[in-house]
Order: C-alpha cells, then structure tokens, then sequence
C-alpha cells in the first residue's frame, strides 16, 4: 500500500463539484490519480475562490424601534483568512413574506465590515431573518449565504399559534458511508425532527421482516442517535418508534444492496487518531482509493487492494488535518464512488480569547474596566481586532449554545439545512458532546451521490464578478435593442464645477464607471453617443441592484413565545433606546465620491443650466413671486401655483407636494437633482426662474425619482441662454446608492463631569464596539458605564485572526444599585 500526504491548501471547492473534481481524477491510471486531482483543485482555487461571510450581533432578540449592532467578516472559505476579492458586503433582513425590511451595503476593509439596522418602530412582533453575502457568493447558490434568525418581541404575540399535537414527525435512516450491504456490518444513523427542523426524542425497535424484534434503539442528542446492523440476503427491516409525545409510527429502513463496499469510521474513541475501516463482499480482488478532503486540499490518499470479507483498517493521525470537516471518500480506482463518511477533527487551535473585568459588582453608573487578552494555540499574544457586545443576562436571554464564530465558519457553514444548537458542539470536549457531533455529521452531512453528472467535471458558470469597489455598470443600446459596440458613455456630477469621465463600451454596448467610494446616494447624470458621436434613438440602461435573496424552503424554527421575555423592563427599555437615523450627507461631487486612484477626465465652470423636458405645466418668472419671509424660495410658490402645496417642515424649511402624488417631487437646480431639504440653504435671489411638471407623462424623462413630478429652479446666468438638450432616454439621471452609513455606538458616561440623564439607564446593549484592537502582546483595554438594573451583563467577543483563526471569549460581571464589591 502506498501512503500519500499532501499538505497542500487550496480553495475552497463546493461538495457537488469537488466530487465531480475527484470523479474525473480517478478516471485517469492510478500512477497519475493525485496529480490530476491536486491539477482540478489548483485550477478551482485560482478562478473560483468561494468566500464565507459571518455576522456577529450585539444581540439574539429586539423590540420595534431598537438597532441591531452587526460586525461582518468576510473571509475565503477554505483558508479562512480575510478575503482578497470582496470590498462589498450585502445585509438584508427579511420578513417572513420575503420581504425586505432594510437593507445595508457595508464597505469591507481586510474582510471586515460593521454596520447598524435601525428596526421601523411600527414593525410587527414576530420572526425576521438576517442575511449576509457578496455578490461573488451569488455564483455559488443562496444556500452558501449566511443566516440568523433574529426575534423581534412586544406587547403582542403573533396571532397564529402551532397546533403542537398535529405536527407530522419526520424520521429517517442513513447507513454510514451511504449503503447498507448484504452481510457486512455497518452502522445506521437516525434523525427524528418536527417540522420546524429541531429534534425530538425517540426510541423504538428494529424488526426483520418475519416481524421479529431484533434490538431495541433510543436517541442520544436532539432526536439524533446510531444502531449496528448486519442486513441478511432477502431481508427488509422495519422500525416502529415511539416519540416524546406519545406518538406512534413505522418506517422502512434503506433497502441493503447485495454487493457493496462499508466505510466505518471511528473519531471518538481515541483523541489523536481516526479508525478507518473498510469491508466489502465484492467479487475478486479490487483496487480502490481512499481519500481524506479538507479546507479543498488532499491531506491524505491510499490505494488498497482488497479481497471479498477482508477488511481494511487505518488509524489516521488527526494532526495530519486542519481543524474542520474531513470528507473520506472510497471510489473504484477507475473513478466508481462507493461511499463517503464526513468527520470532524478538532486540534484546539482557535483563538483564546479571555475578558476579565477589575471588579465582579459593580454599583450603578460606575465605570467598567474589562481586559481582553488574545492568545494562540501555543500561548503567544495575536495581535487583532474583535468584535465586543455587553448585553444584560436577564432581559436579553441570550443563546448559549446557539449560532457563534467557530460554529459557523467551521462546522455550520458546509453543512445543509438547520443546524440546531450549533454552538453545543464546541462546549467542553467531553466524549457526550463529540459522539452527538458524529450523529449529526453522518446524518445531516449524509448525501446520496449524483456522481453521473458530477463526473462531467463542468465549473459553474461565473455570472457575478467580484466586487472591490462600487461601480455604475449599464448598457448602451439603439432603441430596437442592438447593443452599441465603441460607444462612448459620459458620466458627470455637478458640484462647484461641472466634473466628468467617460469610458467605452465593449461589443455588448456594455460599459462601467468604476472606482466609486462614498455614503449615501449620488444622483448623477449618464449620457451616450455611439462611435459617430451620435445621441439620436439611443438608449442608457443602467444595472439595478434589485437582486434579493429568498429565504430557505424550510425555514428555522419560531419562537414558541415571542412575548414570553417581553418583561415590562425589556419593553421600556426598548422605547428609550430607540434611534432615530441620521441625515446623508447628500451634497456630494464627483471628487468627493471617486477613490483616489480615479482621475476624473474633464472638469468645467458649470455655467450654462440645461434641463430634459421641452415643456412644463407651469414657468414661473421669480419677480412674479412676492418674497418669502423665510428665504426659502419654495415657501413664495404657496397659494401661486394650482396643484401644488406647500407646507412647512422646520424652521425656513418648506416643502411642496403635488396633488394626487404621496411622494416628494424631484427638486432639479440648473439641470441636476438635489435633495429635498437643500432647497432652504438657497439664497432665493439668486433663483430667476422656476419650471413645475405635474403631468406623470414628462416627467418620466428624469426617472422613477420623478414620481413625484419634478420642480427646476435655474439660477441667475448673467444673461446666457439655457441649454434645452433634446429629449431622449440617450441622457438619463440615475441615483447610484453608496455604502449605507455606520453609525457610531452611544456609550453615555457618568465621570460626574459629564451631566448625566435623570431618566433610568435601562439599556439591553450596555456596550457595543465592532473594533477591539489587541496590540503587539495581544491586549486591549476598553471602560464604559454601568446602567440602572440589578442584573448579570454578559461580554461575548468574537473575531478572526490574519491566519484565518477564528476565536470567541465570553465573561459576566453583575451591577448592584447598592454598593459595590472588590
């Protein structure tokens, strides 16, 4: 037998490709099987890449009007070190309607992001789901996009409520490695779940098919649990079950093949080894191929002869793999697979990552000093940042064994569906839990093979590309649809001056402005000529980031009762801490909003207005209006303009709106959208015309901000004449979206120099810092202030080293109003 390690890392490789990979890598002679395999995978590290993204929030449940704090780390997902091809990160939290109820771009810097989601204050009590992803994963399926459900609790309780008892019980059997065969020994796997997903205690008896009883089996963890059967020829074997509710049912185990191969494999029964057995009953004497997979590297691989009856045994060194899955795969040495077994190897070589407070009570409002210290596996310092939340134990509730950092990156993330209690798994490592995490593994991560169509080898198709930066991408086209091949596509913004660039179109009539980098939106003007410097019957088509992820076929499960912690304190909490969003800066120039790299190509004194439509329901001659005792030019259209009204919405702040529409008009100043409220910072004497378009029809030249119609106030031009540009979807105003803005965590401070608030300090999120900077001897200090409840606080960081070492830390500390304790 010939052993052969390879230490390798490549990338990470999605399972139904990498069996394709390892499929047509066997067709190949076995002088060359590994060669060719390790050529597969190099070739899927330097072109695909796929990326994992997790999300760390400062809390699991929150009331209408409260903020979820997030940090997001976007990593590649084999090495797990910050990713290289993602600078942009998508957050969308939906309803149960799959709807969106808001959504972030977050700028990702070194695979990280932080951001913040304000909840509406009349959102409705219930279930909402939180997910994450780039759009590189978009190439790769939703199923690789990472998700939490959050609960949102109030006065209310969700009107529909689950009739418990007539849930149906789904139950199932998985022969490990895959098949059950015809007097070989093998281990079946069983998984009993409701149909939310979670599991539910059973015990039964296996019965052949003379309906004798051959041996009794329970569940150990979560529904879950194994049983040894050897199948004989002719045989069908039944198993009638008991569940914790009292319920009754039969179902038929897989039927044994009468030839076959068994993969036994044996993690827990020694801490530094892995037994790998082997038996099959096949005719004469086979070659076939083990292979051990993980992080889409092979650390091992053996060829084995084997007669029919012998048996295979190896005990495989743990050390040989990285902490994470191992996929052992068995397959004929021309590329037949025969079974699969996943395993899970821990060396305990995540992060250390300790919180420790000076004082265990604390009395109210005092100051907090709490130390974080990270550490590796050997002991020395980590120099890294960390994402911190403090939230109190008692209104809160948090989930102890729920969703965290190592959970996800390393077991959860390639797994299917919902993993309940994921973070059970990465408790004490005592011989309970890891025997739990091999049922799991070989039932949840237990498929059937589509090798006949893996075995094509072909790599998904790439319909998304990587996105380091903002861009506007578009189409230019003639208005029957052709594709405008060396056209050109002009950009400009207007701010002091008029600034643009151009770019060409290839020879789909694509193009794009790259380089963006800003908060907010920009709206900007998109023109297009083809290669002749022609405008006329041309088109701009600008790409829409409508794309929203669904949520999965079978959701996670519902709070059994959301208004259960809904405590008097929680809901007041609630109302105190919420947040009102901040005003975007929206006044941005083409300088202000490119990344320092992109030169901007023409730049001009801005001194001619130009406007798209040829008419307007209403021109109005400034010097016809009587002057605002606001300033504010709007305020003077009140009672003069029939159709529109004009209210007032702060001090010198008026705003209009125009009959029959519920949105505000689009405000233009000599050609160029601004924003509503910009119009109170215009000197009214320097506005000498003002052009009003009610009518749906030519307002619809300016795009769906125009819903509203549109209001064009042109300033004073020192007699020059307005340019009228023809009218034509050739020249359109596109409002580009840049990054949503972060808002910075509110930490009040009662140092006695600072006033402090009467009202009571009922925060649920004491202290929230997305950025937890360890330095050269991995420490990091941070002080906040205790609030006003008698209660425990827990501190849970989570981060990821530069190595792709993921780590969690977690402490608690108690605040009593009376006095406090050393």
């Amino acid at each position: 037998m010939i052993r052969d390690k390879v230490t390798k890392k490549w990338a990470y490789l999605v399972p139904a490709l990498l069996l394709a990979l390892v499929s047509m890598a066997f067709v190949s002679p076995q002088t060359d099987l590994l060669q060719k395999l390790e050529t597969h995978l190099a070739s899927w590290r330097t072109q695909y890449a796929p990326e994992k993204v997790y999300l760390h929030l400062d809390k699991p449940r929150y009331t209408p009007g409260q903020q979820i704090w997030l940090k997001g780390y976007v990593v590649d997902a084999a090495s797990l070190q910050p990713t290289t091809k993602s600078s942009v990160l998508y957050v969308d939290l939906l309803n149960a309607n799959n709807e969106a109820v808001q959504r972030l771009k977050l700028k990702a810097e070194n695979g990280k992001a932080n951001g913040d989601i304000i909840l509406p204050a009349n959102l409705p009590v219930g279930q909402y789901t939180l997910t994450a992803y780039t759009q590189w994963m978009r190439n790769f399926g939703e199923e690789s996009f990472f998700r939490k459900e959050i609960s949102v609790i109030g006065e209310k309780a969700p009107t529909e409520k689950q009739d418990k008892t007539a849930q149906k019980i789904d139950l199932q059997f998985f022969p490990e490695g895959g098949d059950l065969v015809q007097g070989v020994q093998s281990r079946v796997a069983f998984k009993a779940t409701k149909p939310d997903g979670t599991g539910i205690a059973v015990s039964g008896a296996v019965h052949d098919a003379q309906n004798q009883k051959l041996f009794d089996f329970k569940d150990s963890h979560l529904g879950m649990g194994a049983f040894a059967l050897q199948p004989q020829q002719g045989q069908r074997y039944k198993a009638r079950v008991t569940f914790e509710d009292g319920s009754k049912a039969e179902y038929t185990l897989p039927e044994p093949k009468a030839t076959g191969y068994v993969l036994r494999v044996n993690e827990t029964a020694n801490p530094d080894q892995v037994q790998v057995q082997i038996t099959g009953n096949a005719s004469g004497r086979q070659s076939l191929v083990l292979t051990g997979i993980s992080r889409d590297a092979v650390q091992y691989a053996e060829q084995i002869s084997l007669q029919p009856g012998q048996t295979f045994s190896k005990q495989i060194p743990k050390a040989d793999f990285p902490t994470g899955i191992v996929r052992f795969n068995l397959a004929t040495a021309n590329g037949e697979p025969l079974a699969e077994r996943l395993v899970f190897i821990d060396n305990n070589d995540n992060l250390d990552i300790s919180l420790t407070t000076d004082k265990k009570t604390y009395a109210g409002r005092e100051r907090v000093t709490m130390q974080v210290l990270a550490r590796d596996k050997q002991g020395k310092p980590v120099s890294t940042d960390f994402s911190l939340a403090i939230t109190d134990d008692e209104l809160v509730t948090p989930e102890l064994q729920g969703l965290n950092i190592n959970a996800y990156l390393l077991l959860t993330s390639d797994l299917r569906g919902y993993v309940q209690n994921p973070g059970y798994y990465f408790e004490d490592d005592d011989p309970v839990r890891q025997e739990a995490l091999s049922y799991l593994l070989m039932t949840q991560g237990w498929r059937r093979f589509a090798w006949q169509q893996a075995a094509k080898g072909e790599f998904p198709e790439l319909k998304h590309s990587p996105e380091t930066e903002l861009a506007v991408r578009g189409t230019l086209l003639t208005d029957r649809g052709k594709a405008v091949k060396g056209g050109e596509a002009l950009l400009y913004l207007k701010g002091q001056h008029l600034a643009f660039i151009t770019t060409e179109t290839d020879k789909d009539g694509r193009f794009a402005f790259e380089g963006f980098d800003y908060t907010g939106a920009a709206d900007m003007v998109v023109q297009g000529t083809d290669a002749r410097g022609r405008r006329k019957h041309l088109q701009v088509n600008i790409d829409e980031q409508e794309y929203q992820p669904k949520l999965p076929a079978i959701p996670a499960p519902q709070s059994e009762e959301l208004v259960a912690s809904a405590s008097p304190d929680l809901l007041t909490a609630g109302k105190v801490e919420m947040a009102a969003a901040d005003e975007v800066n929206a006044d941005l120039t083409l300088k202000g909003i490119l990344l320092k790299d992109v030169e901007i190509q023409g730049e001009a004194d801005m001194v001619q207005p130009f406007k798209l439509h040829r008419r307007a329901d209403a021109v109005i001659d400034v010097k016809d209006l009587p002057a605002a005792p606001s300033g504010n030019i709007i305020e003077s259209l009140q009672g003069r303009v029939a159709g529109v009204q004009v209210y007032r919405a702060g001090p010198n702040d008026f705003r209009a709106r125009i009959r029959g529409s519920r949105t505000a008009p689009l405000y233009l100043i000599d050609g160029m959208p601004v924003e509503e409220g910009i119009t109170s910072q215009l000197n009214q004497f320097d506005i000498s015309r003002i052009e009003i378009l009610k009518d749906p029809a030519s307002a619809s030249l300016y795009g769906g901000r125009a819903s509203g119609g549109v209001i064009a106030l042109y300033t004073r031009q020192g007699g020059e004449a307005m340019q009228e540009v023809e009218p034509g979807k050739y020249i359109i105003i596109h409002r580009a979206q840049g990054y949503s803005k972060t808002r910075e965590f509110y930490s009040p401070v009662y140092d006695g120099k600072t006033p402090a608030s009467r009202e009571p300090d009922l925060r649920t999120t004491l202290y929230w810092n997305p950025s937890v900077q360890t330095d050269a001897a991995g420490k990091a200090t941070v002080t906040f202030y205790a609030a006003d409840r008698n209660t425990t606080y827990r501190a849970i960081a989570e981060g990821i080293s530069d190595a792709g070492k993921p780590g969690r830390g977690v402490s608690t500390f108690n605040v009593s109003l009376g006095k406090a304790n050393p």
